[in-house]
């Protein structure tokens, strides 16, 4: 870092979400080291085009060293991918060198670490779902009153990177990142009582739902009592059916996810709070889930390098849960958002 310049590494930088990233902040008045595993291809992609770029050859996998690279950097974007592989390889990365990181994925560090064990400001779960789904329920939290029943939908069709896949296979493996066939009540984690959501709005129409509390949830349950959250995830109806056929065959998942093409990409969060006086329903659809995901790192970034920083590691939709996330995002092509309140009828009116 050089007087009041800023310094921001992309690890990833050749991916759909490392180049959203920097795309979405190419604008600003900051310098970027990209790390992209081979140089050569990078350069001829033709992608970095700008004179405050500089490309960096780095290989997690191997022994290069990444001093040069994040020396006196202002933070880290680790976008590389699968998750379970390089997202505690890069924090790491970011605890060596002292630089703040955020990350789109990483959810099982925040278990792994304690906050006293992290004296940089780390951020993991940065992105649509997890990310703006748990930002929405802290939101919306804080509006709560009297008995409510929150009712929350993520997912969508889209396509998987290799790494995204190898992911999904390990997220749903001995069922590692989540609790399928479950909902919170009073705080608690107890058996699914209902399998479908309410009131499916047509976006939503053509997929399949799977009661399921998300790491991101279970987070949020353990600081709010008294909740109640029938929470599912959603995906297509074929590719449904398709993993059901395949279960316990993870290399003929991932190949199966890989080879999908999706060219109506969409990743959609249904959000609904229902009180005895109103059903609040918030609708989020994002027609990129991947490039929408390096957009929303962008945002944190800007939100970590001119906000108070707090040292520890956090979910995005903790550290965030104050800042005008939805205002930012709004403001995005792609990015669509829709709200409806409809009060309810007292009698005697």
């Amino acid at each position: 870092m050089m007087g009041n310049r800023q310094d921001i590494c992309i690890l990833g930088g050749t991916g759909n979400v490392g180049y959203a990233a920097y795309k979405a902040l190419e604008k600003s008045n900051y310098y970027f080291r990209i790390g992209v595993r081979n140089r050569d291809k990078a350069e001829k992609m033709n992608l970095y085009k700008r004179d405050n770029v500089q490309l960096f050859e780095i290989d997690l996998d191997k022994s290069s060293s990444v001093n040069e690279f994040c020396d006196g950097a202002n933070i880290i974007i680790g976008a590389i991918g699968p998750s379970t592989k390089y997202s505690e390889k890069m924090l790491k990365i970011a605890l060596e060198m002292k630089i703040p990181y955020i990350d789109p994925g990483g959810m099982y560090l925040k278990n792994k670490y304690s906050n006293r064990e992290i004296d940089i400001t780390a951020i993991v779960g940065a992105g649509l779902f997890p990310g703006v789904s748990g930002w929405l329920l802290y939101s919306e939290l804080k509006r709560r009153g009297g008995k409510q029943l929150i009712e929350i939908v993520i997912g969508g069709k889209y396509n998987f990177s290799r790494g995204a896949a190898i992911d999904y296979v390990e997220e749903i493996k001995e069922n590692a990142a989540g609790v399928p066939m479950a909902c919170i009540r009073n705080g608690n984690i107890v058996p699914a009582s209902s399998m479908v959501p309410s009131n499916i709005i047509s976006d939503v129409c053509g997929l399949a739902f799977l009661p399921y509390v998300t790491e991101e949830i279970q987070e949020i349950i353990y600081t709010n009592e008294a909740l109640n959250i029938d929470a599912y995830t959603a995906v297509p109806k074929e590719m449904f059916t398709t993993l059901n056929k395949l279960y316990g065959k993870n290399e003929e998942i991932i190949k199966y996810l890989v080879k999908g093409n999706n060219s109506n990409q969409r990743g959609i969060i249904q959000f609904k709070r229902i009180s005895e006086n109103e059903t609040k329903t918030i609708f989020i659809r994002g027609s990129n889930p991947g490039d929408l995901t390096g957009k929303i790192l962008a945002i944190s970034a800007n939100a970590i390098l001119y906000g108070k920083k707090k040292r520890g590691i956090f979910t995005m939709a903790n550290y965030l849960s104050d800042y005008p996330l939805i205002d930012k995002l709004k403001g995005i092509k792609g990015f669509e958002y829709r709200e409806e309140v409809q009060y309810a009828i007292k009698k005697g009116y």
